[in-house]
């Protein structure tokens, strides 16, 4: 975008246009540019939502207490608690939680890819290198980083709310539930209250910001090595998804017990800490690890390579 507007002030300038055309073209950039990512974003983050939801349900109910889940013995494992959710909810059931983060996605890829390229932007700008110049990788990691903080704001209500209806066995996993849950929380405690669509927000920076700045990094130093096409997408992608949730899967875990306690049960993170390592010891920041696996990959696959695939039909336009 930052091309455009150089060439088309140069045309500018060149046809005696005045700067308040200048200043139109450019602001049209910028907002093509917001399009752009709000559209590759959404779609990219739909479709890969809708591919793995049910591998996300049975990842969060494998890390919840089975007290909270109102179940009388913990699952055996992800094949267990599959077989328990289509016996007793139907195929449904592993869909539930599925509208939030799908109707949110566009707006959380926007954040966090918009917020990407302005971090690297901003790294080439205070390193002295060129707009077009290869970041190092810790650049790129650091970029993530920035990227996991902005978007976590968004992600963090989002998924707090998903998680809710994913364990809560009694509902039907209907769209407007997940409404009644959001409504509920800030009916009874306020948008900004602990107990309310922030909660768990502080867990969910500190496992974003690492977490990203990994997802980042492994997906660029693929596409370097493998070059850029359809199917390095793919795979890089999905690498960096498998490899990014593998660095920060305990404090998933962790974030799952926060979100999912009742109100007041947790005095802190730290007590929250205690509790599950007194509930089973290490293993148990473990449990769903290989449901989450074997969702990682193929999610975020589908994610970036849809994501470039999308971005690319909308950038292609006539030479100016």
């Amino acid at each position: 975008s930052s091309q455009r507007a150089a060439i088309w002030l140069c045309r500018s300038i060149v046809g005696g246009c005045g700067p308040s055309v200048v200043r139109l073209r450019i602001a049209g950039t910028r907002a093509m540019s917001v399009a752009t990512e709000l559209t590759a974003g959404g779609v990219a983050g739909a479709a890969g939502i809708l591919a793995t939801q049910p591998l996300d349900t049975i990842r969060i109910r494998l890390q919840s207490c089975s007290a909270g889940l109102g179940i009388g013995s913990a699952y055996t494992g992800a094949f267990d608690c599959a077989r328990s959710a289509l016996r007793t909810e139907g195929v449904r059931g592993l869909y539930k939680g599925v509208a939030s983060p799908t109707l949110t996605c566009g707006v959380m890829n926007a954040c966090l890819f918009f917020s990407y390229d302005y971090a690297s932007a901003m790294s080439r700008r205070y390193s002295g290198s060129g707009p077009d110049a290869d970041l190092t990788l810790g650049q790129v990691w650091c970029a993530g980083v920035a990227s996991g903080l902005a978007s976590a704001f968004i992600t963090g209500p989002t998924e707090l709310v998903k998680v809710s209806a994913q364990t809560n066995l009694k509902n039907e996993g209907r769209i407007y539930e997940e409404w009644l849950i959001l409504r509920g929380m800030v009916k009874d405690h306020g948008w900004l209250s602990p107990h309310g669509p922030s909660r768990g927000l502080m867990i969910t920076v500190l496992r974003d910001t690492p977490s990203f700045g990994f997802y980042f990094m492994v997906y660029e130093a693929g596409t370097r090595h493998f070059g850029k096409n359809d199917l390095s997408s793919f795979c890089c992608g999905g690498a960096a998804g498998a490899v990014a949730w593998a660095a920060i899967y305990p404090l998933d875990v962790l974030k799952t017990r926060w979100s999912t306690a009742p109100p007041g049960k947790f005095t802190s993170l730290r007590h929250c800490l205690k509790s599950v390592l007194a509930e089973g010891g290490p293993r148990t920041f473990y449990r769903g690890f290989g449901a989450t696996m074997a969702r990682a990959f193929p999610q975020n696959g589908v994610i970036f390579c849809t994501y470039e695939f999308v971005k690319s039909l909308m950038t292609k336009s006539p030479s100016l």
